[in-house]
């Protein structure tokens, strides 16, 4: 039996720290477009946690994070070893230590979990203050920028970055680093409004409104995705052949209609979205972000070929890699690439699978493991634009997201009707 009352300050502590963490300014001018002072702050308030509640972490919550990151982190020192590249410099160690670096913030986020009720209804709170911060930044970056945009490039904006006017880059680096957070958040929100409806829904529309403010492709149709998979883990069995019927008639439709509607928004609406979108469906050969993309993972396949397949390159520091399929090729071989899509896919259907027994678990831990089954479903999509499992505020969600399987997965088995409600 769990005491919540006692337990709770944990995970209000916990997504204090993360609301801190993913709102501290950037300071782009300070620091010279580096956000080496996020990890900086992550990993010393991880450090602290667990100097103070290490005693509490159960030891087998130390087997999801140690396998994936201590994984990357041979991965990573065999390419650097065998590698191409020449080790430059000693500010490059923090770069290879990386994975350990991002296994101290997911211990610390892991340490400061004791109850996993508390520590739902905690990220749900969470998700909405944030939700409510970007949604009200976002609309004046775009709609009032002229007014606000002295304080907007010395907390939170690149002041070499006009390419990105018009779009909202909120509290983070670029459109698609915030996309990808607020689509991570975004089943919190949905497992609220299926509980309790209200003013939830307006949760989700300023959400879904922010996303499309960033005009993140990536994030407007992961948005879609992250609706139909939650839909489909939610009902039951007999309905989830209604679901993937559905799905697929919706598809169907967006690819008959797809390039006429995007066309029609070329021309009305414009925008970065409308206008790179129109490129790649009518005009490919001038649809640069996606030629770089494909070169990239092609390019980076033939350096590792005439090399070693099952070794990278090395760090790949100062490549202009974005996509994660070449980023993971560059850095861990055909070996990491192979490890990184099976872990995210064994984990995410094990999440799923977990969440549809429904009689065996609280309303809070299934809605914590349709969150992580989805965030690890869909982040084969959420990282086109690059691997921000290991960048800065993304890389600092991500590691709460890895302590939250954890804490969900392998964590004490506790029965619906042995938890105090």
């Amino acid at each position: 039996m769990t005491d919540k009352n006692e337990s709770y300050p944990f995970e209000r502590v916990l997504s204090s720290l993360l609301l801190f963490i993913l709102l501290f300014p950037q300071l782009p001018v300070v620091f010279q477009r580096s956000e080496f002072h996020i990890n900086i702050i992550a990993i010393s308030l991880s450090i602290l946690a667990l100097l103070l509640y290490r005693t509490k972490l159960e030891k087998k919550l130390y087997i999801i994070p140690l396998i994936y990151f201590f994984s990357l982190q041979c991965f990573l020192f065999l390419s650097g070893w065998f590698g191409t590249e020449d080790f430059l410099s000693f500010g490059e160690v923090p770069s290879y230590f990386r994975p350990t670096m991002l296994l101290i913030v997911t211990l610390g986020f892991l340490s400061m979990m004791k109850d996993v009720d508390s520590l739902y209804h905690n990220l749900v709170r969470l998700a909405k203050i944030l939700t409510v911060a970007i949604f009200i930044y976002s609309v004046l970056e775009v709609f009032l920028f002229n007014y606000f945009s002295k304080v907007m490039f010395i907390l939170y904006r690149l002041e070499d970055k006009s390419n990105i006017d018009g779009v909202a880059v909120s509290f983070f680096t670029l459109p698609y680093y915030g996309a990808y957070i607020m689509c991570t958040l975004f089943p919190l929100l949905l497992s609220n409004y299926e509980k309790n409806k209200g003013r939830s829904f307006f949760y989700i529309l300023m959400l879904v409104i922010s996303v499309v403010l960033t005009q993140s492709k990536m994030g407007v149709f992961l948005l879609i995705g992250i609706v139909f998979l939650y839909w489909f883990i939610s009902v039951s069995f007999k309905k989830k052949v209604v679901v993937l019927l559905f799905f697929c008639f919706f598809a169907l439709a967006m690819v008959l209609s797809l390039k006429e509607f995007v066309a029609y928004l070329n021309v009305t609406v414009g925008g970065n979205f409308a206008h790179t979108l129109h490129l790649m469906l009518s005009n490919t050969e001038q649809a640069h972000n996606l030629l770089e993309r494909l070169d990239d993972i092609i390019e980076t396949y033939q350096a590792i070929s005439q090399h070693n397949v099952f070794v990278g390159v090395g760090l790949g520091k100062g490549e202009t890699i974005e996509v994660w399929i070449a980023m993971i090729m560059y850095r861990y071989g055909l070996t990491g690439l192979f490890f990184f899509i099976m872990f995210f896919l064994i984990i995410g259907v094990k999440a799923m699978l977990m969440a549809m027994k429904k009689d065996s678990y609280s309303y809070e831990k299934q809605s914590l493991l349709k969150f992580v089954s989805i965030w690890a479903l869909t982040i084969y999509i959420s990282q086109l634009s690059g691997l921000m499992l290991e960048m800065s505020k993304g890389g600092v969600l991500s590691c709460l997201m890895f302590a939250v399987a954890s804490k969900c997965i392998m964590g004490s088995k506790s029965k619906i009707n042995e938890i105090t409600k």
